[in-house]
């Protein structure tokens, strides 16, 4: 994959690579360090509207690990 849209420092100090571009239909595909929490997000609710608002609240609701994030 080329690089990354964005990247985001996770507050453990790790990072997440984000690509493509939010938008207010996106859903994510999201892999994580622990491949059995690998999934699809699609519940947004439109008020995310940057890469940091998603890394942020997935962060929180999901998944402290996130390693990378495709929207689609």
């Amino acid at each position: 994959m080329s690089s990354a849209d964005y990247t985001y420092t996770r507050k453990n100090g790790g990072t997440t690579l984000c690509y493509g571009f939010v938008e207010e239909d996106s859903n994510y595909e999201l892999a994580c360090e622990d491949e059995m929490l690998d999934g699809m997000w699609a519940e947004g609710d439109g008020t995310l509207v940057t890469w940091r608002d998603v890394c942020t609240h997935l962060e929180k609701e999901y998944c402290s690990t996130i390693e990378q994030i495709i929207a689609c």
